[in-house]
């Protein structure tokens, strides 16, 4: 079973070389309106705006069939040299995306927005693109940076996911891929779990020279451009970049440090229930427990995600059945195909698509229901504006990470019983560890990574920031024996130049998400009143506004400790179904 992309094209066929075609000219009718002699402000920008509309359309389009063929087949030529060609292309207006900023900083955009309604409909992307021109070189070093960085960074991240896509991973006299052994972390049978592990840390040997030089140099490119344009560091445009205040961050990490402990209790009574003495190995945080014996093919997991989607709202149950019934997900792992989950969204076409690597697990089942969510907020944001279809990392995470807790309590009121309410609620506890705990533990290692990435970082260094970063996100909950030191080179989110700590908007996402299902709690009917109008807002907004539309203060750390109570509960009733469950 693989998606179905044909609502975007048939093949690298006789339309999609048309729009590439088209894609060209109208690169070089926009290369000419910011070049020519300007009338007045107003027809200048309106200009601009409406041939931006325009591209974003069509190179959505183009680039996204590339890259989704791509993400099935990383070794698939064709979909990369395409992809090399649609870059190539967006190159040529470099100079003149440049000028256009830098002219920004000439004009009172709030006086225009009064003698315009295009512009007034966009003011927000105006003044944020006006508030970056303050970063920007000059025209021919944004040139030669542009394209410099597609042989630089670019190909350092490309090759991480080649290498980490291919790496043979000899599991048991079999020869399997990373993303069938990461998966044998939920088996049932503790020697699977153990012989898994072991045999992904020692693949990982194979590769690590390479994906850690990857990995330093990305780093590296960032710091240096970081530092030639202004920025004091990496996670200064990455708060800029994410619409983000730094009051906002550093009230939600100080919650999450605080909290620590709590998750660290669950971990070493996991450890006990599981018959170990101290503190858990890695390899058993995803260690299933209960008696939820239930291994779900793909129809059941269909079945299940429509019935708690459905339990929330007819609108969201209809999303979900559109999706599994027009094939916008590609389920299965496979040789070649990337790792994890994703998913992608069309709103040109009002439609997403989601990779998954299913392979029967409750995980799973969460994974389809968190990826759906993402194209449920895409399904919101493709009535916006074309300039209005992209939001920032962490309210990224806000509609996948509600869909997972709308799941997790519609499966709590079908499993009545102790044994298979805990295995429910561990699960979702495996789930808020990860995002809170591990998430604070890569983004200890990546402020570290960065402070060291002004020279070269070698993979024993990476090894042992890592572990460093694990004892102190996770304290004694981790047996401090038995760590993963290679967390740094299968999570693609570290190998991109222009997103930097993908990591604290996860975090923000869950803890945001738990607050707002604790508001559908109190009201549900005026609760989803808002709650769509809240997600189309996500891309015209900074994010203390948006959260205002919901009364919330994100600033206040209160918001987040009330957020992480609510886990706390969670951890409390695991903590006791341990010791009446054997």
């Amino acid at each position: 079973m693989n998606w179905n992309l044909d609502d975007l094209y048939l093949g690298f066929d006789e339309t999609y070389q048309k729009d590439l075609v088209k894609m060209n000219e109208l690169m070089d009718q926009y290369i000419k309106h910011i070049e020519s002699p300007m009338k007045d402000d107003v027809s200048y920008i309106e200009g601009y705006l409406t041939l931006s509309e325009t591209m974003t359309k069509l190179v959505r389009t183009l680039a996204s069939y590339a890259s989704l063929r791509m993400s099935t087949d990383v070794t698939n030529q064709e979909a990369l040299v395409y992809m090399s060609k649609i870059q190539h292309i967006g190159r040529k207006a470099t100079a003149q995306n440049v000028a256009f900023t830098r002219y920004l900083k000439t004009v009172d955009l709030d006086l225009l927005s009064k003698k315009s309604s295009l512009i007034k409909h966009y003011l927000f992307n105006l003044m944020k693109e006006q508030e970056e021109a303050i970063h920007l070189l000059s025209e021919k070093e944004e040139v030669l940076y542009s394209k410099l960085s597609e042989l630089g960074s670019s190909s350092w991240g490309q090759l991480q996911s080649v290498l980490t896509s291919n790496v043979n991973v000899n599991y048991r006299d079999q020869v399997i891929t990373l993303p069938e052994v990461r998966n044998l972390a939920y088996e049932k049978d503790p020697s699977v779990r153990k012989d898994a592990y072991e045999a992904e840390l020692k693949a990982y040997e194979v590769i690590e020279d390479a994906v850690s030089l990857a990995l330093s140099n990305i780093k590296r490119e960032v710091n240096t451009m970081n530092e030639l344009r202004g920025y004091q560091s990496a996670l200064d445009k990455t708060l800029l970049q994410s619409n983000m205040t730094k009051k906002t961050l550093d009230a939600m990490l100080n919650a999450m440090k605080d909290y620590r402990v709590h998750f660290a209790n669950y971990l070493k009574e996991k450890a006990k229930y599981l018959g170990y003495k101290g503190s858990l190995p890695f390899y058993e945080m995803f260690a299933p427990v209960g008696k939820l014996e239930k291994t779900y093919t793909y129809d059941e997991a269909q079945e299940l995600v429509k019935e708690g989607f459905y339990s929330y709202s007819d609108r969201l149950g209809d999303f979900a059945k559109k999706a599994f019934d027009n094939h916008w997900i590609d389920p299965f792992p496979k040789k070649g195909k990337r790792g994890g989950a994703f998913c992608s969204n069309q709103p040109q076409i009002k439609q997403s698509r989601i990779l998954s690597n299913f392979t029967g697990s409750l995980s799973d089942c969460l994974t389809l229901a968190h990826e759906l969510g993402h194209g449920y907020h895409g399904e919101v944001i493709s009535h916006n504006s074309p300039l209005h279809w992209s939001y920032p990392m962490p309210l990224a995470e806000t509609a996948s990470i509600f869909c997972e807790t709308i799941m997790n309590q519609h499966m709590l009121k079908t499993f009545k019983k102790p044994e298979e309410r805990l295995s429910i609620l561990e699960n979702s506890l495996q789930g808020d560890t990860q995002v809170v705990i591990d998430i604070l533990s890569r983004y200890f290692f990546e402020t570290e990574l960065f402070d060291k990435a002004n020279g070269p970082v070698s993979k024993h260094q990476m090894k042992e920031m890592m572990t460093k970063a694990q004892k102190e996100a996770y304290l004694d909950g981790l047996d401090h024996e038995i760590l993963h030191p290679y967390m740094w080179l299968n999570k693609g989110h570290y190998y991109s130049a222009r997103l930097n700590f993908y990591n604290f908007p996860y975090a923000f996402g869950l803890l945001f998400g738990k607050g707002l299902y604790a508001q559908y709690l109190k009201d549900p009917m005026s609760f989803k009143e808002k709650y769509d109008d809240l997600l189309r807002v996500t891309t015209q907004a900074d994010i203390v506004d948006v959260a205002k539309t919901m009364h919330i203060d994100v600033e206040d750390e209160q918001f987040w400790t009330d957020s992480l109570e609510m886990v706390k509960k969670d951890i409390d009733e695991v903590i006791s179904l341990f010791h009446k469950v054997v």
